[in-house]
């Protein structure tokens, strides 16, 4: 009798429990099982809003970074120049070549580049093994035809993508330049820093003096002899630069004072191979120099917006495409005139004479195309100017 009661009990609960559990698995069925479309829609919008609302602060932290690297990497690109300076007691020249065969063509028939600027400073950025690996008896835009197809040693130099002469907000400094010109080769790797070479067009003769001033605003360096000519725009207090063709100053020469005068300032790379624009070892404007970018020119001031300002060998010159990165240029063929320009939102960086490392504004004081000379940006260009004033 007691077995069949507690067999009774036990059937009982077990009835019970599997009704009970068979009611939840019918309510489960006929309940939710998921987000409905209304609500996955919902969450996808609040998730899009968040993605736009961080994409700009994580953006923006980037490019602060971004900027801090460059800002970095031409501080030591000054301060290579001021070690050189102080073991040579003299800047390195912007630009060499044969003055007795170039030195009036140097502008737009060069067809012989040799060490410039920034490959005398290698030994100073820690580049001795590329410094090293140049043949500086032979042009920089050899390739090896001529001596020995072997000897193509400059080619590989100059095709060093080196670190510490790239800005990375640069989006266009990775890739090569190959030649607008035949005769300058290929295989060029960029930079982004050029030195002050003045006030002046890059290239003897034919160029007149600025309004109020007397001597040209064209520089090419000394003669064959050595001399600099009467009407060179190196000898103008208004013009004179820091390292321009054939020629360079003494600290001591900077009368205006290091603080206040520029040394280097950011290029931007060209935006084709064929744009020669932000190239570290070929000496030209806007390759490695800075030229005639303040009064008395087309190109004055940082990031300068003119038609046609940037005088380059390019390909690109009046494109939609030059015009739309405010990269315009001038397509006569000469290489003569550029300003600085940044990939940073509202300005560049320069280097001053002292080492010191300034973010100028693109509304820096100017005086607009072919201006009277005698803003703050003129001051800033030249090295012996700290007294001048026209009349």
């Amino acid at each position: 009798m007691t077995w069949n009661v507690r067999t009774k009990c036990n059937r009982l609960v077990m009835t019970t429990w599997t009704r009970a559990s068979m009611r939840r698995l019918r309510l489960g069925a006929a309940g939710p099982q998921g987000f409905t479309l209304v609500e996955l829609l919902v969450v996808i919008a609040i998730i899009g809003v968040l993605v736009a609302l961080l994409l700009p602060a994580v953006q923006a932290a980037r490019e602060a970074a971004r900027r801090a690297q460059c800002q970095s990497n031409i501080k030591n690109v000054a301060l290579a120049a001021l070690n050189y300076e102080s073991a040579k007691k003299i800047f390195p020249v912007g630009m060499s070549f044969d003055a007795a065969t170039y030195r009036t063509k140097v502008h737009n028939q060069l067809k012989e580049y040799g060490p410039n600027w920034i490959i005398y400073l290698l030994p100073y950025l820690e580049q001795q093994s590329t410094y090293a690996l140049f043949n500086l008896k032979l042009p920089i835009n050899n390739d090896g035809a001529g001596v020995s197809a072997a000897d193509t040693r400059n080619r590989q130099a100059r095709g060093t993508s080196i670190s510490v002469l790239l800005c990375p907000s640069d989006a266009y400094n990775q890739v090569k330049y190959d030649g607008r010109i035949a005769f300058h080769g290929e295989g060029w790797a960029r930079g982004n820093y050029a030195a002050n070479s003045g006030g002046n067009f890059i290239g003897g003769g034919g160029c007149s003096a600025r309004p109020g001033e007397t001597i040209s605003a064209c520089t090419a360096g000394p003669e064959a002899n050595g001399v600099l000519p009467d009407d060179d725009g190196w000898l103008s207090d208004y013009r004179r630069g820091v390292m321009g063709p054939n020629i360079a100053v003494r600290i001591q020469e900077i009368t205006d004072g290091t603080s206040k005068t520029i040394m280097a300032g950011e290029v931007r790379a060209g935006l084709t191979d064929k744009d020669s624009r932000g190239v570290w070892a070929m000496g030209h404007a806007g390759a490695s120099l800075l030229a005639i970018y303040g009064s008395g020119g087309d190109d004055n001031g940082p990031n300068a917006c003119f038609s046609s300002a940037d005088d380059v060998y390019s390909d690109i010159c009046g494109t939609d495409l030059a015009q739309s990165e405010c990269m315009d240029c001038f397509t006569g063929g000469a290489a003569d005139q550029a300003t600085v320009r940044s990939s940073h939102q509202g300005g560049a960086f320069l280097a001053m004479c002292d080492g010191s490392v300034n973010f100028v504004s693109d509304d820096v004081e100017t005086s607009g195309s072919y201006g009277r000379w005698g803003t703050a940006w003129d001051y800033m260009i030249g090295s012996a100017d700290a007294e001048a004033t026209l009349p």
